[in-house]
């Protein structure tokens, strides 16, 4: 039967019809040497084949082969040629069993995966199961874009974005919305997490608009940061709110059950990505994003966080929420105000590829007199929203978590 289904894919229009249904997997060895020839030639010349036409590929494709090699492939072709082909129809409902048989070897394999312990293989089934769920078919290709103006437009509008609450930087770079991926970074003590904190915490900021947050914590303990999103919420100091904690309350009152905070020291990705289904966030922040552990064997650290932040990317569209890692800025962004994504430790290709937006944070040197500069230089040196690319100045209020204009 394998040599009767090959002669028929000789022909380009049955070839095509099954094309997304075909593996190298569902034929014997001599079968797969066939198919593999038949499909890179189907591909390269967009046209019906005959067995001669396989038989000159595959002697233009091993050059060196011995006679004895020449021969056993010769009787291939000529049983090849011997064949009667199958009606295309029954050769499309074939294809499709042998693709079954496939899909549960798959399914069976990761499921002897997961008994030995292995963590990422949940999101793999997930995975497969999705791709082939509804007519139990891969779907190679997906729907095709709209052509609704309208759902094209509320797609990329910013009224389906949460707005940055930094004026100064909204007026340019409104926000950030759904399946959408930004990286903030700066160097240590410049004021990332208080950045974070003011946008989602502070006056008209992503909660106050509606949005349910999750703050994702594996440096600091988010006891603090918590402390530090009242701080921003109710505008008062630590010393403030030692004072008068019910008035302190009351005031993020209003925004409390949409601030979700979770220590995540030893979560992976696969963790993080559970999480997000079970409670549905808007936006996700993750403190910091380059710490996440993410499974696979990597011969470098640029080849795992490149690997790390394409992974967070589809986690943003998986689960169509906002998504804003943090990470350091090197050492040549030290004291400097204008910084850009080639400043981003670690995979700076890698990880600047698979993001939305880039906002790095700059802050002038100490000068001589020591005296606090509460500029910071908010730099947006990757922007696919809305291609502002520059930067903008913001204060930072250190004693409350806040950035202003």
């Amino acid at each position: 039967m394998e040599i009767e289904l090959i002669k028929t894919l000789l022909n380009h229009e049955a070839y095509q019809s099954t094309q997304a249904k075909l593996r190298q997997s569902i034929f014997s060895e001599d079968g797969a040497d066939l198919y593999v020839l038949l499909k890179d030639a189907h591909e390269k010349y967009d046209a019906d084949l005959k067995p001669e036409d396989l038989y000159s590929i595959w002697l233009a494709k091993n050059p060196v082969a011995t006679t004895s090699e020449i021969n056993e492939f010769r009787d291939n072709i000529d049983d090849l040629k011997r064949a009667e082909a199958i009606t295309p129809e029954v050769a499309g409902d074939v294809i499709e069993s042998l693709w079954r048989r496939e899909i549960g070897r798959d399914i069976a394999n990761i499921g002897i995966n997961m008994s030995e312990g292995d963590t990422s293989a949940l999101l793999k089934l997930q995975s497969l199961i999705e791709k082939i769920s509804g007519s139990y078919m891969p779907d190679e290709f997906g729907e095709p874009t709209t052509d609704n103006i309208y759902e094209l437009l509320a797609e990329t509008s910013d009224d389906n974005r949460w707005k940055f609450n930094i004026e100064t930087l909204a007026r340019h770079v409104y926000g950030i919305g759904p399946a959408e991926f930004g990286i903030v970074f700066a160097r240590p003590e410049t004021g990332k997490s208080a950045f974070l904190i003011s946008v989602i915490a502070g006056p008209g900021g992503f909660c106050q608009q509606g949005a349910k947050v999750l703050y994702l914590g594996n440096e600091e303990r988010t006891t603090r940061t918590k402390l530090r999103a009242i701080q921003a919420c109710s505008g008062m100091t630590r010393e403030q709110i030692t004072e008068n904690p019910d008035l302190a309350m009351s005031k993020y009152q209003a925004i409390k059950d949409r601030l979700i905070m979770k220590d995540v020291q030893e979560w992976d990705l696969d963790t993080i990505n559970a999480y997000c289904e079970k409670i549905k966030p808007d936006a996700v922040f993750i403190d910091q994003a380059d710490k996440v552990t993410i499974s696979g064997l990597y011969n470098s650290s640029h080849e795992r966080l490149r690997e790390l932040y394409r992974s967070l990317r589809e986690l943003a569209k998986r689960h169509d929420c906002a998504l804003i890692g943090v990470s350091q800025a090197s050492a040549e962004a030290e004291g400097k105000t204008r910084v850009d994504f080639s400043m981003l430790e670690g995979s700076k290709t890698g990880k600047a590829a698979e993001a939305d937006l880039i906002i790095g944070i700059g802050k002038a040197s100490s000068g001589d007199d020591n005296e606090p500069d509460n500029r910071r230089f908010i730099n947006v040196s990757k922007n696919k929203l809305s291609g502002f690319h520059g930067y903008v100045i913001a204060m930072i209020e250190p004693e409350v978590s806040r950035y202003t204009e």
